[in-house]
């Protein structure tokens, strides 16, 4: 759904024609944009699906896809995985058919839902998102209902008329204690809309650091005016159309349930996944990598996934050094018994999280970003002397994909267009801060 435009991204000649918070049709729209102007489609095949991966006699790795509803074996030296699937957090709604699947938001109109309850399960920015979709074309005599098993932490859309994400710089990162960081996101949310009433469940939160957080300026102005209601847990369906929340709370005439929640880390299975970095599984670190399996550990979906797709061909490529097998697995033990210890703190937490620091610092090294030039270090010292503007700039600037190919590392090659793209961009959030309405508690 909502998405905030990514000025990390190449094509930002486009930004100013889109809003601030992108609509799913709008976000789409963008994202095929750049397809078309990188002239990528012609490598990608559409309507596939992997059924099974294999090991092939002569260590090729054979994947069986149906494309259009066609058979296709086609056999890959290497292979990444990236796919996210939907978790249901209660066992029986696989066998239940309540009502019409919600489609876009540009599809949706007022006489689909002339007096029928919605269930919306997930306290998320997408799960914001489908809300704030339905509520403007939703008849008086209509429900919706927010369904989550404990509290979230919600961030507005903007804060003294920034995104949160441009309060973030490579310099200005919060590197505080995990109750100091919670305090301070709780406080600027409460500064926004005033106390939030203990009858909505959304408190206590999960820590800041344990779990994402929302952004929303839609769910907690709905809760307050009665056109959306906080909702348990739903525990099981009685009856068709009827559920019960964990509180034995008994809600009769739901029309539909709409699941907003994210995978599960373990993807069904009892262990957690032995992964090197998070990336790739041990013995076929040369030939496979896990794209899907870092939680925390982006600071920006577009920008990140640039820098980790280098990270992946300079390892494949042996342009960084890979581990041995023994300091492999020794990480993955030592990485795992930390995961054991935020899971003592939170036994929600997702399994599939990274040390963000890390995995950032390891990603852009492999990856010969030379972000290693700026912080606080000799290096940032020594560029600063050389460059002064860009040193200020790409430190306590927007964080932009372009600033990955700036420095020249020998990992891969500069961009001599680096420069000037860097100064569009930040030039782009000149617009900020913007005026905003004041929202009343």
């Amino acid at each position: 759904m909502a998405r905030p435009i990514c000025f990390g991204t190449y094509v930002t000649y486009r930004s100013l024609e889109y809003p601030h918070y992108l609509s799913q049709a709008e976000f789409q729209e963008h994202m095929e944009s750049c397809a078309t102007h990188f002239n990528m489609q012609k490598d990608i095949v559409f309507n596939a699906s992997v059924k099974q991966v294999s090991r092939s006699k002569d260590s090729k790795w054979r994947l069986e896809f149906t494309v259009d509803g066609g058979l296709w074996f086609e056999e890959y030296e290497k292979v990444a995985f990236h796919f996210i699937g939907r978790y249901i957090p209660f066992t029986d709604i696989r066998q239940k058919q309540m009502g019409q699947n919600l489609k876009e938001s540009r599809n949706l109109r007022s006489d689909q839902f002339n007096g029928i309850r919605i269930v919306v399960v997930g306290v998320s920015s997408t799960a914001s998102d489908v809300i704030a979709s339905l509520l403007p074309v939703l008849v008086v005599a209509s429900k919706v209902y927010m369904s989550y098993r404990r509290g979230a932490t919600l961030v507005p859309e903007f804060r003294k008329g920034f995104p949160p994400d441009l309060m973030t710089t490579r310099r200005r990162r919060p590197n505080f204690s995990r109750w100091l960081i919670d305090w301070f996101v709780q406080f600027g949310t409460e500064q926004t809309y005033g106390d939030l009433d203990p009858a909505w469940g959304l408190l206590p939160a999960p820590s800041l650091t344990l779990s994402p957080r929302a952004v929303s300026d839609h769910i907690i102005p709905a809760l307050r005016d009665g056109s959306l209601t906080s909702l348990q847990g739903i525990k099981r369906f009685t009856r068709p159309n009827s559920i019960e929340s964990t509180d034995g709370m008994v809600l009769d005439d739901v029309d539909d349930v709409n699941a907003v929640t994210s995978r599960p880390a373990n993807y069904g299975g009892k262990d957690i996944l032995r992964l090197w970095m998070n990336l790739f599984p041990p013995k076929y670190a040369e030939s496979i990598v896990m794209l899907c399996h870092s939680a925390l550990g982006k600071n920006n979906s577009c920008s990140f996934s640039d820098v980790t797709s280098m990270a992946v061909s300079n390892i494949w490529r042996g342009i960084h050094p890979a581990p041995t097998m023994e300091e492999i697995e020794n990480h993955i033990d030592s990485h795992q018994k930390w995961v054991a210890s935020k899971w003592r703190l939170d036994d929600k937490v997702d399994v599939s999280m990274v040390k963000t620091w890390e995995y950032q610092s390891f990603v852009h090294e492999a990856a010969g970003t030379g972000m290693e030039n700026l912080g606080w270090g000799w290096k940032d010292w020594k560029f600063w002397f050389q460059d002064p503007k860009m040193s200020y700039m790409m430190n306590n600037g927007v964080e932009t994909a372009h600033a990955f190919h700036y420095f020249e590392t020998g990992k891969r090659r500069a961009w001599p267009g680096a420069r000037d793209a860097i100064i569009h961009t930040n030039a782009l959030i000149k617009i900020f801060p913007i005026k905003q309405e004041k929202v009343t508690p």
